[in-house]
């Protein structure tokens, strides 16, 4: 039995455009569910830490076919672990992991584009 081999012309392109296309949605889904988290994020930090609200950010990183979405605080603000975490002489303040665990529903549809 012989193999008979089906070529499309121009499809290495079109294959090229399409997959930097639906990468771009992906970015773009991320950084937007990555903002809102952060967004969150600072409605959610204890009152009077200005400027540890103003650190909150959220960084998009795509290496290969892998896109993910950072959400945290600056170096400056290094002290929000403490709030976030607590220490032996202060109680736990969390604000960024419930910011991302209370809203997985709307985390996810803005993943999905919606």
């Amino acid at each position: 039995m012989s193999q008979s081999k089906v070529s499309f012309p121009g499809w290495e392109q079109r294959k090229r455009a399409w997959i930097a296309e639906i990468s771009g949605r992906v970015a773009a889904n991320m950084d937007a569910a990555a903002g809102y988290a952060a967004e969150e994020a600072r409605k959610r930090a204890p009152v009077g830490r200005g400027i540890m609200k103003s650190d909150i950010t959220h960084t998009v990183k795509a290496r290969g076919n892998i896109v993910e979405g950072i959400v945290g605080v600056k170096k400056r603000a290094f002290w929000a672990w403490f709030v976030e975490l607590g220490t032996v002489k202060m109680a736990d303040q969390p604000f960024l992991r419930p910011a991302v665990f209370d809203n997985i529903k709307r985390i996810a549809r803005k993943l999905e584009g919606r």
